[in-house]
């Protein structure tokens, strides 16, 4: 072989290997920032609003970490094989304990449970036969409490008739409702900051002890305004760390997804059991789910099931939960 050719292909041996190197560089820097994301979140800065969307994605990253595991295993890129499966690792961590199916709660001592299902019901105001029709379809789940969101207050009095027989004690709070087999001792409104009432706190007589329930349906989020949301689940969290209720069920749609840096406090108080069937339980937009903006947070509780259910015509899915009373 000539010098010159000896000379030309070492060149192009050189090239590759410093092809490969920049690319294993770019696979890297982008593995490390998803594998700081999964870890720490809120530590990322809000610009232009974009946190709430990021945090709201980031169990959907992961399929990001395993394009580029691929793609540095392909181009025998070792350090982006390195850091990818650092990021691997990462979203390992924090997420495959969220969607291990739930662990059977053993019924020893005190076998009462509640039930609760909450869902976002979309009940407009001129469709008073959509919304006798949801509402007996809520009445055939056979939840002990409904905690109901977006009623229109026109219809209110349509769903609380079809929901009567069954559910005979009621608390409302503008387009907010909450539905019991058990006596409602007492309720009140509650705007969280919002100025105008869309939460409700209410007192009911479950078998074990009273149980502080609170219904909420926080403000709108978008990625160009979601103060108000903000401040509503701010207010929430400060009302549910004030109250010594040794029970409580907080459920509605929040408009934030469980790891949103807004939501977070309030995953800090109370806990949110993973699903019965494993999985993230996403519950919007109901045709496919991508978020889980709908929550049951407990205190008090050990959950016996957790699921979501499309019921009616609306965008949510509906979340309930059975519960049993901690020892």
């Amino acid at each position: 072989m000539a010098a010159s050719e000896t000379v030309g292909k070492e060149r192009v041996d050189v090239a590759r290997r410093n092809g490969r190197r920049r690319v294993g560089i770019l696979i890297a820097a982008c593995a490390a920032v998803l594998a700081a994301a999964f870890l720490a979140p809120a530590r990322f800065p809000n610009s232009f609003g974009l946190a709430m969307p990021f945090e709201a994605a980031l169990p959907w990253l992961g399929v990001l970490v395993a394009l580029l595991l691929i793609a540095a295993l392909a181009r025998r890129a070792w350090l982006g094989i390195l850091v990818s499966l650092v990021a691997v690792a990462a979203w390992s961590w924090v997420f495959v304990p969220r969607i291990l199916p739930l662990e059977p709660v053993a019924m020893v001592g005190n076998t009462d449970t509640v039930s609760v299902l909450s869902q976002n019901v979309r009940v407009s105001a001129g469709d008073t036969a959509g919304a006798r029709a949801t509402a007996e379809k809520l009445r055939g789940e056979g939840a002990d409490l409904l905690a109901l969101q977006e009623i229109a207050p026109e219809q209110r009095e349509t769903v609380a008739v079809a929901l009567r027989e069954t559910y005979p004690y009621e608390a409302h709070a503008s387009t907010v409702g909450l539905w019991s087999r058990y006596p409602i001792l007492t309720s009140e409104p509650l705007d969280l900051g919002l100025g105008w009432d869309r939460a409700l706190r209410a007192t009911i007589a479950t078998p074990g002890g009273d149980t502080e329930v609170y219904v909420v349906h926080a403000a709108s989020a978008r990625i160009d305004g979601h103060a108000p949301r903000d401040e509503m689940l701010a207010e929430l969290a400060e009302e549910i760390r004030n109250d010594g209720s040794p029970r409580i069920i907080a459920a509605g749609d929040f408009n934030a997804s469980s790891d949103d840096r807004s939501f977070v406090p309030l995953r800090e108080l109370l806990a949110e059991p993973r699903q019965g069937a494993g999985g993230f339980g996403f519950s919007w937009p109901a045709q496919f789910p991508v978020v889980r903006l709908d929550h049951i947070l407990l205190r008090g509780f050990d959950a016996r099931e957790m699921t979501t259910t499309p019921i009616g015509d609306s965008d949510h899915l509906a979340v309930s939960a059975v519960l049993r009373p901690s020892a």
